[in-house]
């Protein structure tokens, strides 16, 4: 009896050991998490659509943070999705290729009066043409509401970037945009650009990883040069908005592109679209976020 309890106390103190090792083992385990901040945590009541890129949605599919009334409808042509800055991307292709998705009535979109839109790239330079990177489109006009574009640019090391709105609501001057050719934007590398229209200063503006790198104030007609000119102030994209396209250009959809009109050849990863001007703060907070959650 005696030699049998202590047969069963020896096994005891075996499983002890065996159970004090394996909860030191899981205790010493990396955090997969750990130092990471998710970035659709910043500013997170005025984050209105978020497109991962992950893989391709299945039609008729809600993107993230829209509430259902942006929706998936298709890929076109040689577009896919490829590693991107995290997880996967969109990658566009030198011929008829793009992403669409609809809008519906009560999207956030359409009554946008500033707004932000933030996202990684890797491009190539191109001196071929001007390439839609992302557009909102409606009846409105030519260029758009509201795009994202890579300009043609001579060749170099960095890429051209244009910010466009077309303000259905101004008497005079009704598209705005901006452009910047930075050392910042540099071809065939990642970087985070944010671009951004403040209703209260009436300026359009580009951030690249975290920090302004120009800023214009516009006005509903000309710069003035000789006397004032209204500031733009609170903008109206126009409601009869219904796509959105990543990669191309809707004439270039039709059938009716202009020679200049190029597809998206780059890579375009974690966009997001904001209902708000967001803060110096906010888009350095972001960009921070955005860094902890890059591919390895």
């Amino acid at each position: 009896m005696k030699k049998f309890f202590k047969i069963n106390g020896a096994l005891f103190v075996i499983m002890l050991l065996v159970g004090l090792m394996t909860s030191s083992c899981k205790k010493s385990e990396p955090d997969p998490n750990a130092g990471k901040t998710d970035p659709s945590t910043i500013a997170t009541a005025n984050l209105i659509a978020y497109f991962p890129f992950e893989s391709e949605p299945a039609a008729g599919a809600a993107v993230e943070k829209s509430n259902s009334t942006i929706t998936y409808v298709k890929k076109v042509g040689a577009a896919s999705f490829v590693t991107g800055r995290r997880g996967n991307g969109y990658q566009g292709a030198t011929t008829s290729s793009y992403l669409e998705y609809n809008l519906a009535a009560g999207t956030s979109l359409k009554t946008l009066d500033e707004f932000t839109l933030a996202c990684w790239i890797k491009t190539p330079s191109t001196t071929s043409g001007a390439a839609k990177i992302f557009s909102v489109n409606g009846g409105d006009s030519f260029m758009g509401n509201l795009a994202l574009i890579q300009e043609s640019q001579p060749a170099g090391d960095s890429v051209d970037m244009k910010l466009y709105l077309f303000d259905s609501a101004s008497p005079d001057w009704k598209g705005q945009d901006i452009r910047k050719q930075s050392d910042k934007f540099l071809s065939d590398k990642w970087f985070h650009v944010v671009s951004v229209y403040r209703k209260a200063s009436s300026e359009m503006e580009f951030y690249a990883n975290g920090k302004r790198v120009f800023s214009q104030i516009r006005y509903a007609g000309p710069v003035p040069t000789t006397g004032p000119q209204p500031l733009l102030g609170t903008i109206t994209l126009g409601s009869d908005m219904t796509k959105i396209y990543f990669g191309a250009w809707p004439q270039q959809i039709a059938g009716t592109p202009e020679s200049w009109m190029t597809y998206y050849k780059g890579i375009v990863d974690e966009f997001r679209v904001y209902n708000k001007a967001l803060s110096t703060t906010e888009i350095q907070s972001l960009y921070d976020a955005e860094i902890t959650q890059i591919n390895p």
